[in-house]
Protein backbone atom coordinates (compact mmCIF):
# COMPACT_ATOMS: atom_id res chain seq x y z
CA UNK A 1 0.00 0.00 0.00
CA UNK A 2 2.87 2.43 1.00
CA UNK A 3 4.38 1.96 -2.35
CA UNK A 4 1.31 2.44 -4.74
CA UNK A 5 1.38 6.04 -2.44
CA UNK A 6 5.17 6.24 -2.87
CA UNK A 7 4.12 5.77 -6.57
CA UNK A 8 1.39 7.78 -7.17
CA UNK A 9 3.15 11.07 -5.20
CA UNK A 10 6.10 10.59 -7.37
CA UNK A 11 3.71 10.60 -10.08
CA UNK A 12 2.05 13.92 -9.23
CA UNK A 13 5.30 15.44 -8.14
CA UNK A 14 7.09 14.63 -11.66
CA UNK A 15 3.55 15.89 -13.43
CA UNK A 16 3.85 19.34 -11.29
CA UNK A 17 7.38 19.87 -11.51
CA UNK A 18 6.73 19.40 -15.91
CA UNK A 19 4.15 21.88 -15.77
CA UNK A 20 6.69 24.10 -13.93
CA UNK A 21 9.47 23.70 -15.81
CA UNK A 22 7.25 24.14 -19.14
CA UNK A 23 7.26 27.70 -19.20
CA UNK A 24 10.79 28.24 -19.54
CA UNK A 25 11.33 25.51 -22.41
CA UNK A 26 12.59 27.55 -25.62
CA UNK A 27 9.76 27.91 -27.68
CA UNK A 28 11.79 27.45 -31.17
CA UNK A 29 12.70 30.56 -33.56
CA UNK A 30 9.84 30.27 -35.56
CA UNK A 31 7.53 30.82 -32.75
CA UNK A 32 9.30 33.94 -31.41
CA UNK A 33 9.26 35.42 -35.05
CA UNK A 34 5.65 34.57 -35.76
CA UNK A 35 5.04 37.19 -32.51
CA UNK A 36 7.56 39.71 -32.98
CA UNK A 37 5.85 40.19 -36.82
CA UNK A 38 2.33 40.46 -34.99
CA UNK A 39 3.71 43.81 -33.86
CA UNK A 40 4.95 45.07 -36.64
CA UNK A 41 2.96 48.14 -38.57
CA UNK A 42 0.86 47.31 -41.67
CA UNK A 43 2.24 50.56 -42.89
CA UNK A 44 4.03 53.43 -42.40
CA UNK A 45 4.26 57.29 -43.60
CA UNK A 46 6.76 60.56 -43.11
CA UNK A 47 4.74 63.68 -43.39
CA UNK A 48 1.65 62.86 -42.72
CA UNK A 49 -1.89 65.05 -43.58
CA UNK A 50 -5.25 63.84 -42.99
CA UNK A 51 -8.29 66.44 -43.31
CA UNK A 52 -11.68 65.69 -42.32
CA UNK A 53 -14.43 67.26 -43.83
CA UNK A 54 -18.11 67.62 -42.92
CA UNK A 55 -20.96 66.62 -44.63
CA UNK A 56 -21.51 69.87 -46.18
CA UNK A 57 -17.88 69.77 -47.31
CA UNK A 58 -16.34 72.26 -45.09
CA UNK A 59 -13.35 71.32 -43.12
CA UNK A 60 -14.05 70.08 -39.93
CA UNK A 61 -10.36 68.74 -38.66
CA UNK A 62 -6.72 68.39 -39.54
CA UNK A 63 -4.32 65.99 -38.24
CA UNK A 64 -0.84 66.18 -39.47
CA UNK A 65 2.19 64.03 -38.23
CA UNK A 66 6.20 63.78 -38.85
CA UNK A 67 5.65 59.95 -38.74
CA UNK A 68 2.82 56.98 -38.47
CA UNK A 69 3.40 53.52 -38.03
CA UNK A 70 -0.63 51.89 -38.31
CA UNK A 71 -1.37 48.53 -37.05
CA UNK A 72 -4.41 47.03 -38.55
CA UNK A 73 -4.50 44.04 -36.12
CA UNK A 74 -5.16 46.73 -33.08
CA UNK A 75 -6.89 49.53 -35.22
CA UNK A 76 -4.48 52.09 -34.06
CA UNK A 77 -2.32 54.34 -35.75
CA UNK A 78 1.18 55.76 -33.91
CA UNK A 79 1.77 59.38 -34.59
CA UNK A 80 5.04 60.81 -33.77
CA UNK A 81 5.24 64.70 -33.25
CA UNK A 82 1.28 64.84 -33.98
CA UNK A 83 -0.63 68.45 -34.30
CA UNK A 84 -4.22 68.62 -34.56
CA UNK A 85 -6.36 71.49 -35.81
CA UNK A 86 -9.86 72.40 -35.24
CA UNK A 87 -11.85 74.22 -37.67
CA UNK A 88 -15.34 76.62 -37.70
CA UNK A 89 -18.30 76.48 -40.14
CA UNK A 90 -16.65 79.01 -42.48
CA UNK A 91 -12.92 77.15 -42.29
CA UNK A 92 -11.31 79.45 -39.97
CA UNK A 93 -9.14 77.28 -37.24
CA UNK A 94 -9.78 77.75 -34.06
CA UNK A 95 -7.79 75.66 -32.13
CA UNK A 96 -3.94 73.98 -32.95
CA UNK A 97 -3.16 70.92 -30.41
CA UNK A 98 -0.10 69.26 -30.74
CA UNK A 99 2.07 66.74 -28.55
CA UNK A 100 5.26 64.89 -28.85
CA UNK A 101 3.62 61.64 -29.55
CA UNK A 102 0.09 60.20 -29.93
CA UNK A 103 -2.19 57.29 -30.70
CA UNK A 104 -5.28 57.64 -32.90
CA UNK A 105 -7.83 55.09 -32.76
CA UNK A 106 -10.75 53.52 -35.45
CA UNK A 107 -12.97 54.92 -33.44
CA UNK A 108 -11.77 58.31 -33.96
CA UNK A 109 -10.18 58.67 -30.70
CA UNK A 110 -7.05 60.86 -30.13
CA UNK A 111 -5.01 60.40 -27.56
CA UNK A 112 -1.98 63.01 -26.93
CA UNK A 113 1.34 62.31 -24.72
CA UNK A 114 3.97 64.20 -23.61
CA UNK A 115 4.33 68.15 -24.12
CA UNK A 116 0.60 68.65 -25.06
CA UNK A 117 -0.06 72.37 -26.20
CA UNK A 118 -3.47 73.44 -26.63
CA UNK A 119 -3.37 76.88 -29.01
CA UNK A 120 -6.29 79.12 -29.25
CA UNK A 121 -5.84 80.57 -32.92
CA UNK A 122 -8.18 83.10 -32.06
CA UNK A 123 -6.21 86.40 -30.84
CA UNK A 124 -9.61 87.50 -28.36
CA UNK A 125 -10.01 84.63 -26.68
CA UNK A 126 -9.92 84.16 -23.12
CA UNK A 127 -7.51 81.21 -22.61
CA UNK A 128 -4.91 81.51 -25.33
CA UNK A 129 -2.91 78.03 -24.18
CA UNK A 130 -3.20 75.80 -22.18
CA UNK A 131 -0.35 73.05 -21.64
CA UNK A 132 -0.91 69.23 -20.32
CA UNK A 133 1.27 65.70 -20.56
CA UNK A 134 -2.04 63.91 -21.70
CA UNK A 135 -5.30 64.30 -23.36
CA UNK A 136 -8.02 62.45 -24.84
CA UNK A 137 -10.06 64.44 -28.18
CA UNK A 138 -13.38 62.21 -29.20
CA UNK A 139 -12.99 64.12 -32.91
CA UNK A 140 -16.27 62.85 -33.59
CA UNK A 141 -17.72 64.20 -30.37
CA UNK A 142 -15.39 67.36 -30.69
CA UNK A 143 -14.35 66.97 -27.08
CA UNK A 144 -11.44 66.80 -25.20
CA UNK A 145 -10.31 65.88 -21.84
CA UNK A 146 -7.79 64.84 -18.99
CA UNK A 147 -7.58 64.09 -15.36
CA UNK A 148 -3.96 65.34 -15.66
CA UNK A 149 -2.91 68.82 -14.15
CA UNK A 150 -3.03 71.40 -16.57
CA UNK A 151 -1.84 75.18 -16.73
CA UNK A 152 -4.16 77.80 -18.86
CA UNK A 153 -2.70 80.62 -20.05
CA UNK A 154 -4.29 84.30 -20.39
CA UNK A 155 -4.05 87.95 -21.25
CA UNK A 156 -2.52 88.66 -17.70
CA UNK A 157 -3.53 85.55 -15.75
CA UNK A 158 -2.35 81.70 -15.34
CA UNK A 159 -4.64 79.07 -13.87
CA UNK A 160 -3.81 75.49 -12.48
CA UNK A 161 -5.83 73.01 -11.89
CA UNK A 162 -5.95 68.85 -12.09
CA UNK A 163 -8.09 67.77 -14.76
CA UNK A 164 -9.95 69.69 -17.66
CA UNK A 165 -13.11 69.09 -19.73
CA UNK A 166 -13.38 70.78 -23.08
CA UNK A 167 -15.79 71.19 -25.73
CA UNK A 168 -13.98 72.51 -29.15
CA UNK A 169 -17.10 73.46 -30.92
CA UNK A 170 -18.71 75.50 -28.37
CA UNK A 171 -15.24 76.46 -27.03
CA UNK A 172 -15.84 76.10 -23.68
CA UNK A 173 -13.56 74.45 -20.79
CA UNK A 174 -14.23 73.70 -17.73
CA UNK A 175 -11.41 72.37 -14.95
CA UNK A 176 -12.42 69.08 -12.99
CA UNK A 177 -10.93 71.21 -9.69
CA UNK A 178 -9.19 74.60 -9.52
CA UNK A 179 -6.01 74.62 -7.90
CA UNK A 180 -4.34 78.28 -8.40
CA UNK A 181 -5.12 81.74 -10.61
CA UNK A 182 -2.37 84.28 -10.55
CA UNK A 183 -3.50 87.05 -11.78
CA UNK A 184 -1.04 89.74 -13.62
CA UNK A 185 -0.90 93.21 -13.44
CA UNK A 186 -1.40 95.18 -16.80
Amino acid sequence: MSRRITFILLLLFGAGLLLVWRPFIDEGEDTAQQRSQIMKPDFTARGLETRLFESEGNLAHQLKADAMAHYLQIGLTELTQPVYSVYTEDNQATWQISAEQGTFYDDQTLILERGVEIKSLQPDTAIQRVVTEYLVIDMAAETMRTDYPVTLFGPQLTIQGDGLKADLYAEKMELNRHVKTVFEPR
